[in-house]
């Protein structure tokens, strides 16, 4: 028997969620006009939207 399909979605999202938070520590630890965690997820978050969107031609 191979690994439940519960197993592999946990896997996923396991690499997911330490990919993230790397992603969220190094904002923070590089920026020290960051807070906290919690404003450096922020900080990603809306960065990655604005990759995108001028990536797409968006903006500006």
């Amino acid at each position: 028997h191979g690994p439940e399909e519960v197993d592999l979605v946990r896997s996923g999202l396991e690499e997911t969620m330490i990919t993230a938070t790397r992603e969220i520590m190094d904002a923070w630890k590089s920026n020290p006009s960051i807070p906290d965690m919690r404003t450096a997820a922020y900080v990603v978050a809306i960065n990655k939207v604005g990759t995108s969107y001028a990536e797409l031609g968006i903006f500006p």
